[in-house]
């Protein structure tokens, strides 16, 4: 399948990459099909591009990777709509937005992308947790790395 972007031009992606989004994402209900592929040398650091929309593209990261202890509860309507049998089978990414300085990069914990690798459905959750923020740190200073005092602010 060929997939235009705005930022990489025409890519080629094998078909069943495709991760189907049934009611899209927040601000993009009309974003249904998205893949996933690396981001450059970075390691853990992936695209999230929109297949219906070319200028649709998130840097996401595996949840754990960078908060450990993030939890989320995935409900039984979710469950439906993601066909997941089991929440612990799900993959949780965060979206990361990396302003000028990479330094202060931040994750969004109270928007996480939810995914079943096996149905290649996913949705967005958008949770209510006040130890929770849209603009969570990534890069901790060493006095408060796993610090609850980050996820709030």
């Amino acid at each position: 399948m060929k997939v235009k972007t705005t930022r990489f031009g025409e890519i080629e992606v094998p078909d069943e990459s495709l991760i189907t989004f049934p009611e899209g994402v927040v601000g993009f209900k009309d974003a249904h099909g998205f893949v996933i592929f690396d981001c450059g040398d970075q390691g853990i650091f992936k695209w999230l591009q929109s297949t219906d929309i070319p200028e649709l593209a998130f840097v996401i990261c595996e949840a754990p990777l960078i908060v450990p202890q993030y939890q989320v509860i995935i409900g039984p309507k979710e469950q439906d709509i993601l066909e997941l049998q089991k929440t612990e089978d799900a993959a949780v990414c965060l979206i990361l937005v990396i302003p000028e300085d990479p330094q202060e990069t931040t994750a969004n914990l109270l928007g996480p992308i939810v995914m079943n690798s096996e149905s290649r459905l996913g949705m967005q959750l958008v949770l209510v947790n006040p130890e929770y923020s849209t603009r969570y740190k990534i890069f901790q200073p060493a006095e408060n790395e796993g610090g609850a005092e980050n996820a709030g602010a």
